[in-house]
């Protein structure tokens, strides 16, 4: 196998998903990282569960024209007819009593290991020379193996807009 794969880990308030539940950031240096990549690409795979269009699935349609898209993972109310679990980990408030706490996140690893392995057979029945996948971050490294185990060549980024998520909590605690 000659093909090459991008993976590009991001967080996903930045993927632009018109049904996002969570708190979306509309990023213009994502979508500037994402149209270089895709640019190089000609087949384009997201994790985007059902809650797309995504700006990924915007960009490629006109760049890479129709069918060079797939959203790789099933809507949550769908998984169980691949065998995966809707739930893949909890989240948990530090103090409870403060409504401006962080949360810290338990990531459940079996179900998390089912769906990366529906992506992987996913991927693997598609043909493309140079594909980029598009998933939230805490997949990126092991995606990427999961890829480099089946011969494919592998590119690994991530993409945190740490400044600002950093400047907005800075700015509403003023």
């Amino acid at each position: 196998m000659c093909a090459q794969i991008t993976v590009l880990g991001t967080c996903h308030n930045v993927q632009g998903a018109e049904r996002w539940h969570g708190r979306k950031l509309d990023d213009t240096q994502y979508r500037v990282v994402l149209e270089r990549l895709v640019d190089e690409s000609d087949f384009v795979f997201e994790e985007a569960t059902g809650l797309g269009p995504t700006t990924a699935e915007r960009l490629s349609a006109p760049r890479l024209g129709a069918g060079h898209y797939l959203d790789l993972d099933p809507p949550l109310d769908q998984r169980f007819a691949f065998g995966l679990a809707e739930r893949t980990g909890d989240q948990s408030p530090i103090d409870p009593c403060d409504p401006n706490t962080d949360f810290c996140n338990s990531e459940l690893v079996d179900p998390h290991a089912r769906r990366e392995n529906l992506w992987l057979h996913t991927i693997e029945e598609k043909t493309f020379d140079n594909g980029l996948l598009v998933c939230g971050f805490l997949h990126t490294l092991s995606m990427s193996f999961r890829l480099q185990s089946v011969g494919y060549t592998v590119r690994a980024f991530h993409y945190m807009p740490w400044n600002k998520f950093c400047q907005r909590r800075h700015f509403e605690e003023e």
